[in-house]
């Protein structure tokens, strides 16, 4: 599998997070090499992201999002099944964080509901959920 991990660079020293705006393609478009994908904004600057890769398109971003330096805003694929694979699990995966930010359980909760195959969102419960409200729950739902 070819691709390109569309890295946030360092742009200025003192900026940890960067703004990516103008986004010219959109998810699974192909995007030819030196053509701009996006614009970079910190505090100080706008920069234009030319690809140095020629592939399919997946962002992990939307427009105006902020991006920490050193993470990733996407990625380039030569092949488009690839990126078609990789952009349903970016889907499945912001799919699962918002209905986990709709859950008031702690960490430790999330996680041990995870481990244990359990769908932490059909646990009803006022105040916090903990891990043993998980355990509860599964004998209660055998």
């Amino acid at each position: 599998m070819e691709f390109k991990d569309l890295i946030i660079p360092t742009i200025n020293v003192n900026d940890t997070k960067v703004t990516i705006s103008d986004i010219r393609k959109e998810n699974l478009e192909y995007i030819e090499d030196g053509e701009v994908l996006y614009s970079v904004e910190t505090s100080k600057a706008t920069e234009e992201y030319k690809c140095d890769f020629a592939g399919y398109v997946v962002l992990y971003v939307e427009d105006m999002d902020e991006v920490e330096v050193g993470k990733s805003a996407g990625m380039i694929f030569k092949n488009l099944d690839d990126a078609k694979a990789k952009l349903a699990e970016v889907n499945e995966a912001k799919q699962k964080a918002k209905k986990l930010a709709s859950v008031n359980a702690s960490k430790k909760a999330i996680a041990y509901a995870e481990e244990k195959g359990v769908d932490i969102t059909l646990i009803q419960k006022d105040g916090i959920i903990k891990t043993q409200d998980i355990d509860e729950w599964i004998a209660n739902h055998k």
